[in-house]
Order: C-alpha cells, then structure tokens, then sequence
C-alpha cells in the first residue's frame, strides 16, 4: 500500500494569492470608506435640520425676525476709540457681544451644544474669547490692556459668556484663549471649550426679516463651514474645508487677495498662517481631486434653509445655483467692480485689475454682490 505524497503551496501560487487578495482590498477599502462618509453625512445633516429648525422656533417666537446686532452707541464708541480693524467699529462690536453668536442665541431651542460639530470636519472653530459677566462692556473698558499693549482684547470673532470656555472662564485675567483657534488668534489648547463646525448666518442677516425675501426656501442659514463661524459666502458654503475660499474665488495655493492690493498671490499676510499652511497647499489648478478634498462630504455640503428643512448639496451645483441667482441672502462676498475693493476675487474684475488670469482659479463667472444682486457696469 502505497502512502500518497502530500505537498503545499508553491511560492508562485503564494504570491498569486497575496496579490489577488490585495486587488479585492482595494476594490473594497474605498466602498467601506464612502459607507462611513455616508453615515458621517448622514449625522451631520441632521444635525444642521436641528439647528434649522430651531431657528424657526426663534423666528416664530420673535415676529420672524432674525437674531439682533448690537445698536448701542456707547459700544460703537468703544471700539471705535480702540481704532479697531480701521474704525470698523460697528462690525466690530457685534462681534465681539458675547450673547451675539446664534450658538449661544439658540441655546435655549437647541440644549445639546454637541449638535454643532460635524463629525467629517477637517476644520473647526471655538468659543476662543471668554468674558465673565453680562457687562461685558464695562469688564473690557477696566481690563483692556492686560494682556499688553499688542492684544487689547476681543475684536475678533468667536467671543462667547461665561459657560461656553470650559476650564477657561475669563480668558483677559487668564491671559488665554479658552479654544485651539480663532479666525486670526490661537490658544493653546481646547479646555472643554465649545467646538463647532458649521458656519452661520450670523453677519448676513442681522434684524432681518423673513418678509424680506422671495423664497425662504433659497436663503441659507447654516452650513458646513471652517474658520469663518459667523457668516456665509458660497466660498466657504462650497469648500470649507479650505482657508481663505471666504472671498470666493482659490487660487492654485489660496486666492484671495486684500483691498490694498487684490492682485496679491501670497496670502501669508491676510490668511491665517497655521490655517494656511495646513489646508491650503492645495495645486487646485492642476489636481481636480483637490476640490473634493475641500469639501466636506462626498464632493458636496450639508445646508440648513431658512424654512426650515437641510439638503446635501454638491460644491459645483452650489455655485451654479449662485451664478443663477438661486440663492437668496449670500452672495460672492468681497466681490465688486474695478477698483471698488476686493474686486480680485472673480475672473472679470480679476482681468480689469491684474491682468493675466494663468493660475488662478474662480467658484464664479462674473462679480455677484452680498445680497445675490449681479453688478452692471
């Protein structure tokens, strides 16, 4: 009786094994990877239909009004002596009211601050300037300064009360921001501060009224956002996962520009340089890829609408709608028309002004103003 000869594998038919099992990886890896993104998706637009619609519980309890500026004359006078941002003191002091933010104005609708961070976002900001009590102005006018003649306090975005910085209560006497970032300055750290990532209708539509526009239906509210917390551009609604995509138009590392010169390709003097460095090195003149990367969901963005409901919408559908003037409320902010300021930021403003368009790379066709209004000149 003769014993049979038992053999293994060959190293051949190894390798041939190993190579097939990587070709089925991956063709599978990118599925489970677009699966978890979808249910990432998922989370996040309802998070931003909560919001929505706590924003219509606010409208309905405050005659369809929208969440308030600042109007007294004593704050204006404030920072305006302050010399702030060239006397833009107005802007200024509501950004700087602590009981301003719509996180802290829907608070009250909303109860579960964790609604506002997306769980797809590249880029957040904070609760970074932390102020102890309901006069707020008074604290500034005896503090200010205590930080040193280079920072005189809040004339930034993200100031929020007491309750919203965690370990951080007063962040002048602790000499330190309570969040990792704000749009210009950065703490230290994230003391158990709040954290967002979407972006707000805040600046667009102070002590507006539903009744003044056509369809509410097209007037966004709240979107996917970065490090622009507070209002809403298509630059940012489109790609916030980007910097310096505020003014609308992204040049092949970050185009953007500044009013004294809107030519200007290097952005390390108006963007934020961290930010920068970290998110907008991006070729996107030559790697279509690097569009998708800036988005926040599968090439497209979670939006809050003012009548309430949220919609995923692609980046390139976002801004077609915009050039349709489909959009009620947000425009291509920081556009205008020759020699009218940030007039850099759209192709043909951008050709009057600069010259040469090689390498610079537009989310829109033609100058569109804050409102949705197209310029004629």
């Amino acid at each position: 009786m003769s014993r049979q000869r038992r053999r293994g594998f060959t190293l051949i038919e190894l390798l041939v094994v190993i190579a097939i099992i990587g070709i089925l990886a991956a063709m599978v890896f990118p599925v489970f990877a677009r699966a978890r993104e979808s249910a990432r998706k998922a989370v996040c637009l309802n998070n931003i239909k909560n919001i929505a619609l706590a924003i219509q519980m606010y409208l309905a309890d405050n005659n369809d009004t929208f969440p308030p500026s600042e109007h007294r004359q004593e704050v204006f006078d404030f920072f305006a002596d302050r010399g702030c941002d060239d006397g833009d003191a107005e802007w200024f002091a509501n950004l700087s009211n602590p009981y301003l933010p719509w996180p802290v104005v829907l608070d009250e609708y909303i109860k579960n601050r964790d609604v506002w961070r997306c769980p797809s976002a590249k880029l957040e900001s904070a609760a970074s300037f932390i102020l102890p009590g309901p006069d707020w102005l008074g604290y500034l006018n005896v503090n200010t300064g205590n930080w040193g003649t280079d920072y005189l306090g809040p004339c930034d975005h993200n100031t929020y009360p007491p309750g919203w910085g965690g370990e951080i209560t007063d962040s002048i006497l602790q000499q330190q921001l309570a969040g990792m970032a704000s749009h210009h300055y950065h703490g230290t750290g994230a003391y158990k501060t709040f954290v967002f990532s979407y972006a707000s209708g805040q600046e667009n539509f102070f002590d507006a009224k539903l009744v003044a526009f056509e369809d509410v239906a097209h007037v966004p509210v709240l979107c996917d956002g970065g490090v622009t917390p507070t209002w809403l551009s298509v630059g940012n609604m489109a790609y916030p996962d980007i910097c310096c995509a505020e003014c609308s138009g992204v040049q092949s590392i970050a185009w953007g520009g500044t009013p004294e010169d809107p030519c200007k390709m290097n952005q390390y003097d108006y963007c934020d340089e961290e930010c920068f460095a970290l998110h907008a090195s991006y070729d996107w003149a030559t790697d279509p890829d690097m569009k998708r990367m800036s988005t926040r969901h599968l090439n497209g963005n979670n939006i809050g609408w003012a009548d309430g409901h949220a919609t995923w919408v692609a980046a390139p559908a976002l801004c077609a709608m915009s050039d349709a003037l489909e959009i009620e409320g947000v425009g291509w902010t920081c556009t205008g028309p020759p020699g009218q300021g940030w007039g850099g930021t759209n192709p043909i403003t951008y050709a009057a002004e600069c010259g040469d368009l090689a390498g610079v790379v537009f989310l829109h066709s033609e100058p569109i103003d804050w409102y949705g209004n197209r310029y004629n000149y």
